[in-house]
């Protein structure tokens, strides 16, 4: 069962997100010889106020 985990800054619309994982299920489909059910795919958001990227916080960015 493949799963994939996508972790992004929160701030994203219902729409986005789901765009997004629909784009992931079919490319992931495409490729590897499993039963579609079987097919995770979990988006982890985190506040900008918790992620840093260079010793920057994403909201001072």
């Amino acid at each position: 069962m493949p799963e994939i985990i996508v972790h992004m800054v929160s701030g994203r619309t219902a729409d986005q997100k789901k765009k997004l994982m629909d784009g992931i299920y079919q490319a992931v489909k495409d490729a590897l010889p499993v039963k579609e059910e079987y097919i995770v795919i979990s988006l982890i958001e985190t506040d900008k106020e918790h992620k840093s990227r260079g010793g920057i916080l994403f909201k001072d960015l």
